[in-house]
């Protein structure tokens, strides 16, 4: 029985020894974090996106959502629809921003909105929330 123990016991030392030798994953210095990935947002869109999230109506949500992109645009200095994905609420499977889907069921589905890194997460009341990102 002893035998069995020593190999297990040297594939065990062997391979802590290995992973101590790995080198550590790199962390990012505070230089590349500032030119990363995350922008801060201006008051004036963060407070923008609280009102698209607050909205109890889909009129409400329409003209937020009208309301966050004149923000980011006036941020932004150009009209530049933002990136966005959709997934299906009950699936979480990812849905595309052309699936006709979308637009017939907009409440079934969560929407994020990729802006300066941050994700912008809602969900839609109607398709009027959605039109503006598609209109521009």
């Amino acid at each position: 029985m002893l035998l069995f123990h020593r190999p297990l016991l040297s594939i065990l030392a062997l391979a802590a020894v290995a992973a101590a030798s790995v080198p550590a994953v790199a962390q990012p210095s505070t230089a590349q974090q500032s030119t990363g990935q995350t922008t801060p947002l201006p008051a004036s869109v963060l407070d923008a996106w609280g009102q698209v999230r607050a909205a109890l109506t889909p009129a409400q949500q329409a003209n937020a959502v009208r309301g966050f992109l004149s923000a980011l645009a006036a941020w932004q200095r150009r009209p530049t629809p933002p990136p966005m994905d959709a997934r299906d609420i009950a699936s979480g499977r990812a849905v595309s921003l052309d699936d006709p889907a979308l637009m017939q069921r907009p409440q079934a589905h969560e929407v994020t909105v990729t802006v300066g890194g941050q994700f912008l997460v809602f969900r839609p009341l109607s398709r009027a929330s959605l039109e503006p990102f598609f209109s521009r």
